[in-house]
Formats: C-alpha cells, sequence, structure tokens
C-alpha cells in the first residue's frame, strides 16, 4: 500500500528528511550507548560481574527504546503533515470509500496541531520515566528493571502515535483514542513493541515510519474504532 500512486509522494518526502536524521541521530547515539554501557558495567560490583553481560544486554534495548522514540518523535513531528494524509487514504481505502471533502492542506495542518498536543503529553510523562529509569540504574540488581520499563513506555508512546493519525482524521479526541488502546491493551503493546523494534533498526528506520501509519491505520479500522 506504501507505493500506490496516491500515497507514494507522501512517502517520498518525509523519507529524504529522515536520511538527515538518522545519519546525525545514529552516529550520536552509537558513541552515547558505548560510553554509557562502559560507565555502568564498570560501576559494577565485583561480585556482581557475572551479571554484566545480562546488563548490557538490557541496557541495549533501553538505548534502543531511547533512540527509537527519540528518532520517531522528531521524524513524526516533521512527518506529520504527510503522514495525517496518509491514514485518511488508508482508511478510505479500508471501507472501500472515497477520501472526504477536506482539503490535504488543512488535513495537514490538522496533524500538525495534533502532533503538538501528542509530545505535550509524551515529553514531560518521557522524562518521569526517564528519571526513574536513571535512578534504579545506579541499583544493583533493581536496575534489570530499568530497561524493562523504558521500553514499555516506549511502545505505549509508539502505539499511540501511530494510531492516532487515524484516529485523528475521524475526529477522535486524544484522550478517547487513550481509552479504546486501553481496553485492547494486547494488540496495542504488541504493536507498540514491533514499531519500537523496527524503527531501533538503522536503514529499515527509514520507511518504517510511514508504514506505521499505514499499519496503525489498518488496526484502527479493524480493532480499535469500535470499542468504547
Amino acid at each position: 500500500m506504501l507505493w500506490r500512486p496516491d500515497i507514494r509522494w507522501l512517502v517520498i518526502m518525509p523519507l529524504l528528511i529522515n536520511i538527515i536524521l538518522f545519519l546525525s541521530a545514529t552516529g550520536f547515539a552509537t558513541q552515547w550507548l558505548q560510553d554509557w554501557i562502559t560507565t555502568i558495567t564498570t560501576s559494577i560490583p565485583e561480585w556482581l560481574q557475572w551479571l554484566a553481560w545480562i546488563i548490557w544486554f538490557l541496557f541495549a534495548i533501553l538505548a534502543m527504546a531511547i533512540y527509537a522514540f527519540s528518532f520517531t518523535l522528531l521524524a513524526n513531528l516533521i512527518g506529520s503533515p504527510f503522514y495525517g494524509v496518509i491514514a485518511q487514504r488508508v482508511i478510505a481505502t479500508e471501507a472501500n470509500s472515497t477520501v472526504g471533502s477536506t482539503s490535504a492542506a488543512a488535513s495537514a495542518w490538522q496533524s500538525v496541531v495534533r502532533e503538538v498536543q501528542l509530545i505535550v503529553y509524551f515529553v514531560p510523562r518521557t522524562l518521569g520515566v526517564g528519571v526513574v529509569a536513571l535512578i534504579l540504574s545506579f541499583i544493583p540488581v533493581v536496575n534489570l528493571l530499568a530497561p524493562i520499563i523504558a521500553a514499555s513506555w516506549a511502545a505505549w508512546c509508539l502505539c499511540l502515535q501511530y494510531l492516532d493519525y487515524a484516529a485523528d482524521s475521524e475526529g477522535v479526541a486524544f484522550v478517547d483514542l487513550r481509552n479504546k488502546v486501553s481496553a485492547n491493551r494486547l494488540s496495542s503493546m504488541g504493536f507498540g513493541v514491533s514499531t519500537m523494534v523496527a524503527s531501533a533498526v538503522p536503514v529499515v528506520n527509514l520507511v518504517i515510519l510511514p508504514a506505521s501509519v499505514v499499519a496503525g491505520s489498518l488496526l484502527w479500522c479493524r480493532q480499535h474504532r469500535d470499542i468504547g
């Protein structure tokens, strides 16, 4: 569906922007991860050295979650004018109908406004989760929970992010979307985790954003729209 003529150009434009973001973010994230893991593993007491490889693995997951969340947050803000239109066209295709009369420019602006609302919801809560995860990361044994907490939050955010384009195009308030997602938590978190993993894979994350908009729109139509 990504390469349909009426959707293809909406994918290519943000893709070019994402390439620039990807090159910048990946270089920074790689160096940051190496430095952070070195700091954490060298601070482990000698009697817990046997846990070093587990901690390395878990903090790699944590770094992946942070990278995926940060990359998609910025890329989605830039790409939101395109993604809102994609969601509209996917919904129309799924319903076997035509796209509504709202102009592409109006839909794009609506998507930008909604994206800002999402950022207002995500950022302070993400900082709170980050502080908790950071504190836990310095407590032996308990620090194993830090990556799990961070990854779960990232998956939740990504799920809301990509379902919201379709929900917004149908006039569903963000608070109502959260209630619908909570009512179908298993499939919602499965979608969020899949998106998080794919978003953290170099090169794949260049196309995962528009692909996730399509997938999220289909998930919305098939499982979430009629909840509540």
